[in-house]
């Protein structure tokens, strides 16, 4: 037992270390090495910041609770890491839909992107959109609509599972819609739209006989970040939406497998920084000029044959 608890608490510690350094460096980047700040840098430097602070709240509260420095029966600071958790977590999911959102406009109506997306209002707007989405269904359980109780492996708070008040099932069910099912909805959407568009375009260009070979090699850039966030959300998500769905209708499942699957939903921390900044050529640019990380990036080869204008637009990609 003291060994599970010894490997629970360096995994934690790890993500904590882990999500905030990675975290920390993109923020570092884009308020530092990029001059123009556009919507898809903003949208990821809230996501990079809300993860520091869902893995340092929650993760760090959850340490605290296993080794018995708080109380995890009804008190606030348990409560409170788990409604900020809540929020964090599907503020961030929000936000990864709205990128996705808008880099399909990018891509299908570039004239409409450029009048309006680059407006501050309007990423303010969507911004707070997305919050406020994010903050809206963790507070339904404060106001009455189910509660926050213990989790099914007692390590720390959560929504009732249990299923302990008699309005939780509803609660439960509408949140596993609106907070996992419908941005998976818009997450394949948007991958299918980039596709076919990407498709068109290159299409167009063929039937020209003017290939772009700089616009290819954006559109590629669009599709390959597609891929890889939808991919990371189904593979980080899933297994915790299927082991909560077992507890909401009553079938056992062992503490353990929900332990595992509640953690590995929390490396959604590190796969949101890895899938939106350090898969983007352009971003590894700006990170090969920090000397630590130059020795471990390898030179990209298709660099010389993109512009500076390319570059600048694929990191708003």
């Amino acid at each position: 037992m003291e060994l599970l608890v010894a490997v629970y608490s360096l995994y934690v510690l790890a993500l904590i270390i882990l999500s905030t350094t990675l975290n920390l460096i993109i923020c570092y980047i884009i308020l530092s090495k990029i001059k123009a700040i556009e919507m898809p840098h903003l949208f990821i430097l809230s996501i990079s910041i809300s993860d520091i602070l869902h893995t340092s709240i929650g993760l760090v509260s959850e340490l605290c609770v296993l080794h018995g420095a708080t109380s995890l029966k009804k008190s606030y600071t348990c409560i409170g890491a788990s409604f900020l958790t809540y929020s964090f977590t599907v503020s961030n999911i929000m936000q990864m839909v709205m990128i996705s959102i808008v880099r399909v406009i990018a891509l299908k109506f570039p004239i409409f992107y450029f009048n309006n997306c680059k407006k501050m209002k309007f990423r303010l707007g969507c911004l707070f959109l997305c919050y406020f989405y994010g903050f809206l269904w963790p507070s339904f359980p404060l106001l009455g609509w189910s509660t926050y109780e213990e989790d099914l492996d007692k390590r720390r708070c959560s929504l009732d599972w249990n299923l302990t008040n008699s309005n939780s099932f509803s609660y439960l069910m509408f949140a596993f819609i609106f907070c996992y099912i419908f941005p998976a909805i818009v997450l394949i959407w948007s991958l299918n739209v980039t596709k076919k568009t990407v498709d068109e375009q290159r299409e167009s260009s063929f039937r020209k006989n003017r290939p772009n070979e700089q616009m290819e090699i954006l559109e590629k850039v669009y599709l390959k970040i597609f891929l890889c966030s939808a991919i990371a959300y189904f593979v980080i998500w899933t297994p915790y939406a299927c082991a909560t769905l077992l507890s909401i209708f009553r079938i056992k499942t062992p503490s353990v497998v929900f332990t595992f699957c509640a953690l590995f939903a929390k490396s959604s921390a590190i796969s949101n920084a890895l899938v939106n900044c350090y898969m983007n050529k352009s971003f590894q640019v700006h990170l090969n000029e920090i000397r630590v990380f130059s020795c471990f990036i390898k030179e990209n080869r298709v660099a010389p044959r993109i512009t500076n204008a390319s570059v600048t637009e694929e990191t708003q990609a």
